[in-house]
């Protein structure tokens, strides 16, 4: 197995890694005393070293798969095009994109995406992160080691409907342990590949399919869509992002319980602003905020 790493010089401006990996989009990727980040595409172990004007990396257990990273960090998506129709419809982002400039949305593993934001109602990032991760090693198959790290394929759908209970309790999945045995299983019953399916339906019929399974709400639903289908124009509402759009364009609703209709009514007030990327610049948002919040 190859541990030469690659050069690809792509800025910071283009491909913000730290950015984009701690934004809490993910909660898979590792860092290493040396620095490194670890990470998993599909069936792919990642590595990563953020350098001034670019990064060094490979790929394993097949090394130079450019082709993954390319699609995974989204590099196809021009950013400074999205700045420029973000602040011509609100220049109050400004401040956001200079913060966190080159932060991109993550095209994810389906399979992951869903079982991740299942676990991330009411918890914390590292919770999650363990959680996450404690599923990986227990029913996903092993990549790779990688700096004496082993890395692990996410398990599949398939994989989750016959989990134990006890094992995923004992892996901090606490109540949610039969919610995801039983959102495994009616994802399996409807075939494999269902959940990529989903990326060829709009964005609506996406998120009509998601919150028809047990246990999944609106937020949930349009985290799916944006990290794991893809979909763009999704717009999760959670605390920070509420607070956001009561801020902006909704100060009447502060006092108000997020319902469904103030949901759907603070997410359109985004989507009204930015369209199509509404998704990409939510994030932007939301962790400018997130990272005021932990510097207090």
């Amino acid at each position: 197995m190859s541990t030469k790493l690659e050069w690809i010089e792509i800025p910071p401006s283009t491909l913000n890694v730290a950015a984009t990996l701690d934004c809490g989009q993910n909660f898979r990727w590792l860092s290493t005393e040396s620095g490194d980040r670890l990470g998993v595409i599909e069936n792919t172990a990642v590595r990563i070293r953020p350098a001034e004007h670019g990064f060094w990396w490979q790929t394993y257990p097949e090394n130079a798969r450019w082709d993954l990273l390319h699609r995974y960090f989204a590099i196809d998506i021009d950013l400074d095009a999205l700045y420029v129709q973000w602040i011509a419809q609100e220049p109050r982002i400004k401040s956001s994109i200079a913060r966190n400039r080159g932060l991109r949305i993550l095209r994810q593993d389906a399979d992951e995406a869903f079982f991740s934001f299942l676990c991330a109602s009411c918890n914390t990032v590292t919770k999650i992160t363990r959680s996450v991760q404690a599923l990986a090693r227990e029913y996903g198959e092993p990549i790779a080691v990688v700096e004496g790290q082993m890395l692990y394929r996410f398990p599949t759908a398939q994989a989750l409907m016959n989990a134990s209970e006890t094992v995923l309790r004992n892996a901090l999945w606490g109540y949610r342990a039969p919610r995801v045995i039983e959102a495994a299983q009616v994802i399996s019953s409807h075939g494999e590949g269902w959940l990529e399916s989903l990326r060829k339906l709009s964005y609506g019929e996406a998120h009509a399919a998601l919150v028809s399974i047990h246990g999944i709400g609106a937020k949930i639903a349009d985290c799916i869509c944006l990290f794991g289908l893809w979909h763009d124009t999704a717009c999760p509402v959670d605390t920070h992002v509420r607070q956001i759009a009561v801020r902006m364009y909704q100060p009447e609703l502060r006092h108000k319980s997020l319902t469904p209709t103030v949901y759907n009514t603070l997410s359109g007030a985004l989507r009204d602003r930015f369209g199509d990327s509404t998704g990409w610049a939510q994030q932007y948002l939301f962790y400018d905020e997130l990272q005021d919040l932990e510097d207090i």
